[in-house]
């Protein structure tokens, strides 16, 4: 119970138990097969919200506040990733400044850019969905683009020689809780979507390779931002292969 509400109060904003002095390294490890789950959760909050706002709201105003309550109920935390990702590569020169970008605070201009177009594709692609599926696709989503911050925690070296949070979920987390959300995330996904479901699952698995190898080129690794930065790509990844299925892509 202590590794889920870690992971709970790790990704998102809501109350989750007492926060504990006593937690160790091996903890935040732990937790991270529990990753999965909370994106479960996350999205029944945001499937049932839903059903809400299509009673009172337009499907597009509908559509609008999902996206806006999920940067609200994860505290932007993966947004605020993918924009510091997105500036240090665009302006980075080398390893060293690329990292340096990364760790300052301050958003520029290709992190702004960045926020703006993630935002209005996942706004387009879940107004493209049909009205029945679009609960089922945000929780596959969810479970899918966090099982991937799990594989690339396992897989690639932490690039910050001097360290910091990400390397202490990378020194912790073991091969025991990689299988635990590799498997997890299958059989929610496969639940809900069928085959379509085993499908994004193994599309977000070589998706999250490929970030890998991309990463580990460029700066050796990754960083807790580009950890972020791969929840929002694979989110986004899943609505528009779902999107594909639905208008005749796939």
């Amino acid at each position: 119970m202590t590794s889920f509400l870690l992971a709970w109060r790790f990704l998102t904003i809501l109350p989750g138990g007492k926060k504990d002095a006593d937690i160790g390294s091996r903890d935040l490890g732990r937790s991270m097969s529990y990753y999965p789950l909370v994106g479960l959760l996350l999205g029944v909050i945001l499937w049932a919200a839903y059903w809400l706002f299509s009673h009172a709201f337009p499907r597009t105003l509908c559509d609008g506040l999902i996206i806006l309550l999920l940067a609200i109920l994860t505290g932007a935390l993966h947004l605020d990733g993918l924009a510091d990702t997105l500036d240090g590569m665009a302006a980075g020169k080398s390893t060293e400044e690329r990292l340096q970008i990364m760790r300052d605070h301050r958003v520029g201009t290709f992190g702004v850019v960045g926020l703006i177009l993630t935002l209005g594709v996942k706004f387009l692609a879940l107004n493209s969905l049909p009205e029945e599926i679009v609960g089922k696709t945000l929780l596959v989503a969810l479970v899918l683009s966090r099982w991937s911050m799990v594989q690339l925690t396992y897989r690639t070296p932490y690039a910050r020689p001097e360290g910091g949070l990400g390397k202490i979920f990378k020194e912790n987390v073991k091969k025991r809780e990689m299988v635990i959300a590799t498997a997890s995330s299958l059989i929610v996904a496969a639940f809900f979507l069928r085959f379509w479901g085993a499908v994004l699952w193994l599309a977000v698995g070589v998706s999250a390779l490929g970030i890998q190898l991309f990463f580990e080129k460029k700066i050796g690794g990754v960083t807790g931002d580009i950890l972020g930065a791969a929840n929002e790509i694979h989110e986004i990844l899943v609505l528009l292969m779902v999107v594909g299925v639905f208008h005749g892509f796939f």
